[in-house]
């Protein structure tokens, strides 16, 4: 699950691939701005074809929260 939601993520950051962790955070260490992080989750609920509550991203900081939510829902 890691490697795949990376695999996605490397579409809207420009860090280098083995430098997201589990706790890489996507606002903080990603610079990631709110666009990027919904065309980031419409991409995940296609990959893994789930939906993901709009209010769920409110707990979701980090790759390895986004992993653990992914894991719950599939």
């Amino acid at each position: 699950m890691f490697e795949k939601i990376v695999d996605i993520m490397m579409d809207y950051n420009d860090v280098p691939r083995e430098s997201i962790t589990p706790d890489t955070r996507f606002l903080a260490d990603l610079h990631m701005n709110s666009l990027d992080i919904m065309d980031m989750v419409g991409q995940m609920e296609e990959e893994f074809n789930v939906v993901i509550a709009t209010e769920d991203l409110n707990s979701i900081f980090t790759v390895q929260d986004l992993a653990d939510y992914l894991n719950d829902l599939v």
